[in-house]
């Protein structure tokens, strides 16, 4: 296992702390190891799937079909909006 000096401002370590304290870790390392392994594991499983969409897509239109066609009552900025939107409440 490496090792790697991270600065973590006051704010921070005081959560990390909290969360310790409440017996949720054992030690702020543990906590600090267990956050960035769920935040890797969450960013490399979005970006597998995406490669993995975005692959497929791309091979369907080598083959000569249209791999997406989109029949839409909104432009795709209406659409961005609304899900802004509906996600904040």
């Amino acid at each position: 296992m490496g090792v790697v000096p991270v600065g973590i401002d006051d704010e921070d370590l005081k959560r990390i702390d909290l969360l310790v304290k409440r017996q949720a870790f054992r030690s702020r390392n543990e906590a600090i190891r267990k956050m960035i392994k769920t935040i890797l594991s969450e960013s490399v499983s979005d970006d597998q799937n995406v490669d993995e969409l975005v692959k497929s897509l791309l091979k369907l239109k080598r083959a000569g079909k249209e791999p997406l066609v989109l029949r839409l009552n909104q432009t795709a900025t209406e659409i961005v909006a609304s899900g802004r939107h509906a996600s904040v409440r």
